[in-house]
């Protein structure tokens, strides 16, 4: 093994604690049936963000590799060597292609936080050997949707189609259908479909100690994701949150204006624009409702004074800007899954905001 790969997967301990995994018993029961013996080589996870697609994958792996499971396919003990070394981050058996591993593997002058050809490399190297501990070699690559060098792909497909006896790989993506077909058909699909409120809320109860009513309020907002819920709980996307709503209504509300639009950081843009996009979606959707006069349903019912002034400031033409944002931020999203730059996949939706037509209150 090389020493930049070695590197990343010796990094000490940047895992948390997992949390319990939630819902989708299909998918559950789906490999329960199946066994350890008689896995695919490869699995695409895909369905909304949120819903326990990477958690499932992690769980899955430290299973494969626990040394005194108790099921199948979520019964690692968490105590064995195997499965504290997973936890941690720091198996020999396990390749997690998250940050930490692009950035270990990175042999480019000009440093990256995309999966390129240096991490493809490092994965089929590394996929080559046999396990460390006598378990099963699985290579987890999260998001995989935002791969847009398309040599990537082409690099993995072999290793894909041939991984050899006893190895796996688990490809997370929130849409299937963004994958390249000669991807998708060297993998076997399964949907994780939006967890219900009740599972959430619940989870958030047990786990976090939040009330009955603040969790389904959380739940509900949330959308069918629970990562969403357990962010905006701790308070790690608020700002972000707001910011997105409070630009999207004023694109809407005043097109004459320029207003200041979300900025996006050089680490993890195309996750933060995916943010973006989900709250602005959650935005056009509250100020259709508000408009004809659903208050009651709306996702953010904190910010009900803000779209009661967004309503006001329009006038009667709200519901159908609110309706044509939709659509435009439903496809921005789908623009967000291919190679275009975040920023500019943002810039194209702000002056499309701006530039909607409809009855609108001199200035």
């Amino acid at each position: 093994m090389g020493p930049a790969l070695k590197a990343g997967l010796d990094e000490p301990a940047r895992k948390q604690a997992p949390l319990p995994f939630v819902g989708q018993q299909h998918v559950v029961d789906y490999f329960a049936r199946l066994g350890p013996d008689r896995l695919a080589h490869a699995y695409i996870l895909h369905g909304p963000r949120g819903t326990g697609k990477r958690t499932f994958a992690r769980m899955l792996a430290w299973t494969l590799n626990c040394e005194h499971p108790t099921s199948f396919p979520l019964g690692y003990c968490g105590v064995c060597g195997p499965c504290q070394r997973g936890i941690h981050g720091s198996s020999g058996d396990i390749i997690e292609v998250d940050l930490a591993f692009i950035k270990a593997t990175d042999t480019t002058e000009r440093k990256t936080d995309d999966l390129g050809m240096a991490q493809a490399r490092a994965i089929v190297d590394r996929m080559q050997y046999k396990s460390y501990e006598g378990g099963r070699p699985v290579c987890i690559i999260p998001d995989f949707e935002n791969v847009t060098k398309q040599d990537v792909p082409n690099a993995l497909l072999k290793e894909l189609e041939e991984p050899g006896q006893q190895k796996l790989f688990l490809l997370t993506v929130e849409r299937e259908e963004s994958l390249l077909s000669t991807i998708r058909s060297r993998a076997v699909a399964l949907r994780f479909g939006p967890l219900g409120d009740d599972e959430i809320a619940a989870r958030l109860t047990a786990h976090f100690g939040e009330t009955r009513e603040r969790a389904l309020s959380l739940a509900r907002r949330a959308q069918g994701s629970l990562g969403e819920a357990i962010a905006d709980r701790d308070g790690s996307t608020g700002a972000a949150r707001d910011g997105a709503r409070d630009w999207l209504l004023a694109c809407l509300a005043q097109p004459d204006r320029l207003p200041a639009m979300p900025q996006l950081g050089k680490d993890d843009a195309r996750t933060q624009l995916n943010g973006v996009l989900r709250q602005s979606l959650i935005s056009a959707r509250d100020l259709m409702v508000s408009s004809i006069g659903g208050e009651g349903a709306l996702f953010d019912a904190h910010a009900s004074a803000r779209y009661a002034d967004t309503k006001r400031a329009i006038g009667p033409a709200t519901a159908m800007k609110a309706a044509r944002a939709i659509e435009l931020v439903q496809e921005a999203t789908r623009m967000a899954d291919t190679n275009i730059a975040p920023a500019t996949v943002l810039g194209w939706l702000q002056v499309q905001l701006r530039s909607l037509t409809g009855q609108h209150p001199a200035r």
